[in-house]
């Protein structure tokens, strides 16, 4: 047995150690030690009262009996240091002294503090620099959006001291998984997204969903709860094999996309109009001038959304004027969307949209960076269009930009 050396504290109290210093190497443990003294060793706790140690022993299965020998092993072999007390005329141990917990959780596989804090910084540094790496890719201005909403959660994450390792490793999972899912121009349900993001055995908590909806528009980035809808007003007559849908009677109507990108006919307008604004929409629906057909544009569109205009302009061309906000977001909207028209060979124009609106209304919201970074994008295009080039210039030298609900 191993010599120990007493350290008296009064006439009562004393230490007892071993005279040798802490070993390089575990006692040898069967499965219940070895669970007990992983419980006893985890934190940073210096020391554990006796009470405490007997407790989360039993809790693993090891009896009070066992639990007091592998303290005393322990104390034996060096682990620890252990104060007694003198009580009717027996030493009871009372707590024990950690000689060098970190070298103990090392040997046991138990990450500390530290360990745990470094881990999480080498995690979220390799974040910052594949965001980093990421924004400098040409085809995320595909989508400018994106690469403030990744930003955000980034940051958002970064800032959640609280987050267990294991839950920030699968978040940063998720981001990696998005910008995957946009970059490859995948469409889908949440189900396709979570079997993208997910092995087949896995899928997303209701917690993950929650936190992805707080800071991403999914349905924009083609991962929808429900079916895709196109929402359409006018004087139109959609055929699906000789099965006809007429519009005209209607105020306005949503479609699911995958069923017009199906349709086989379409009587073709004069001009098409596409809104951004749903309340604008909904208005310019109900006073629609004749020959006018009005598409409502959901914001930033998903590839799927603007597939389904491809197709319509294939069934019916004509040209299109498009209204969006007159803000930089709401120019490179008009942009992707009007390059549709461009592709068909049709002619489109930003309309309702213009430097005259901007001056005229009485809004006036600052531009923030990401408004200020798109807006050098889309001055540095040679085919953005004059009145959106003069619109731009305008926004960028007053810094303010406007929503087109104040005038349409």
């Amino acid at each position: 047995m191993s010599a120990l050396l007493e350290t008296p504290h009064g006439r009562d109290q004393h230490d007892l150690v071993a005279a040798h210093a802490v070993p390089d190497s575990l006692l040898l443990l069967d499965k219940e030690e070895r669970a007990a003294l992983e419980r006893w060793a985890r934190g940073e706790a210096g020391s554990r009262s006796r009470d405490a140690m007997l407790k989360e022993a039993q809790s693993v299965g090891l009896g009070i009996e066992r639990a007091e020998r592998l303290c005393q092993r322990l104390l034996q072999e060096g682990w620890i240091s252990r104060r007694e007390e003198l009580k009717g005329g027996n030493w009871l141990w009372k707590t024990i002294a950690w000689r060098d917990l970190r070298r103990l959780q090392g040997l046991l596989g138990i990450i500390h503090a530290e360990q745990r804090k470094q881990a999480r910084q080498a995690m979220l540094e390799q974040a910052w620099q594949w965001l980093h790496e990421r924004g400098n890719v040409q085809q995320t201005l595909l989508d400018p959006d994106l690469l403030d909403e990744l930003t955000l959660a980034l940051k958002a994450l970064e800032e959640d001291k609280s987050l267990r390792a294991d839950v920030l490793e699968a978040r940063l999972g998720l981001l990696r998984a998005l910008a995957a899912w946009h970059d490859s121009g995948q469409q889908g349900l949440r189900r396709n997204f979570a079997l993208h993001a997910r092995d087949l055995t896995k899928s997303l908590s209701a917690s993950e969903w929650r936190w992805l909806d707080a800071l991403f528009d999914l349905e924009r980035l083609g991962i929808a709860s429900f079916a895709q809808v196109g929402w359409l007003s006018g004087d139109l007559v959609f055929s699906w094999q000789g099965r006809r849908l007429e519009l005209a009677p209607l105020h306005c109507i949503g479609l699911p996309l995958d069923d017009l990108l199906v349709a086989d006919a379409l009587t073709a307008p004069r001009q098409w109009w596409l809104i951004e604004n749903r309340t604008s929409f909904e208005l310019q629906a109900r006073q629609r001038q004749a020959g006018v057909a009005l598409l409502w544009m959901p914001g930033r569109p998903s590839s799927a959304w603007l597939a389904t205009v491809s197709h319509l302009l294939q069934l019916a061309p004509a040209p299109a004027w498009i209204s969006a906000d007159a803000d930089p977001a709401g120019v490179d909207i008009a942009c992707t969307v009007g390059s549709r028209w461009e592709q068909a060979g049709l002619a489109w124009e930003p309309y309702q949209m213009g430097l005259a609106q901007w001056q005229s209304t009485t809004q006036r919201w600052p531009l923030n960076a990401h408004d200020r970074r798109l807006l050098g994008v889309l001055l540095a295009r040679p085919s953005l269009p004059a009145s959106l080039r003069a619109l731009c210039e305008a926004m960028q030298t007053e810094g303010r930009k406007a929503e087109q609900e104040a005038w349409l």
